[in-house]
Formats: C-alpha cells, structure tokens, sequence
C-alpha cells in the first residue's frame, strides 16, 4: 500500500514548492492523458519520411544536423501528448554534431526533407 503524503513537507519539497510554486503532492498534479496504445494500433497514420531518405532537423538558427533514416518507431510524444513517429537519423560526417554522434533520434515534426548538399 501506498504511503500517503506527509502533512509535513520535507525541507527539499519545501524549497520546490517556494521555487516552482507547487508541491510534489500527487492529488495537485496535473496528469497527461492515458499513452496506452492508440485504439486503431498497428493501423496508424503513415510515416512522411521513409528509410534512406535525406533529412535535416528544421532550422533555429544558423546551424542544423542532417543526415540518413536508418530506422524508425512509433511511440508516445510528451510534448505533443499524443503518438507520433520518431526517427532514428545516421548523421552526415558534414553534419555539426557528428564530431562527438553517430547517430541521433528525433520528432517526426522536427525533421524536414534535405532538397540540396548542405554547406560544408
């Protein structure tokens, strides 16, 4: 069984709650919606990009990371509550982050088509 809360809070939940203006108290959570599967599951909307296509990570700036599809699944997003595919991208050895990444994941939302060789 479950312990309930403390009526009295810790020194820690006490700088939380003065910090963040709430207390870890599971009756004031605000909780997200259900990530059990999507009723239609395994019939879900297709996925925009496919494997082998030339991606980027759509640009905030001056500088983005590009690469291949090399795989991809279907998960929960909690960012978007809701579930979205997610790819798993092999970085051009050009891309920024390949000096320390092989490879990385993201968003289906986050990516876009590569139409041109990025500059080098």
């Amino acid at each position: 069984m479950a312990q309930p809360f403390p009526r009295q809070r810790s020194h820690q939940l006490q700088v939380i709650h003065r910090a963040f203006g709430y207390a870890l108290n599971p009756g004031h959570l605000h909780l997200l919606p259900t990530t059990d599967l999507p009723a239609a599951f395994p019939h879900v909307e297709a996925p925009r990009f496919h494997y082998g296509d030339r991606l980027r990570w759509i640009p905030y700036g001056n500088a983005t990371d590009w690469g291949l599809v090399i795989g991809r699944f279907y998960s929960y997003a909690p960012h978007s509550r809701r579930w979205q595919w997610c790819y798993l991208i092999w970085l051009d050895p050009a891309s920024p982050s390949a000096a320390w990444i092989r490879a990385d994941i993201a968003w289906e939302d986050d990516l876009e088509p590569l139409d041109e060789e990025p500059t080098r």
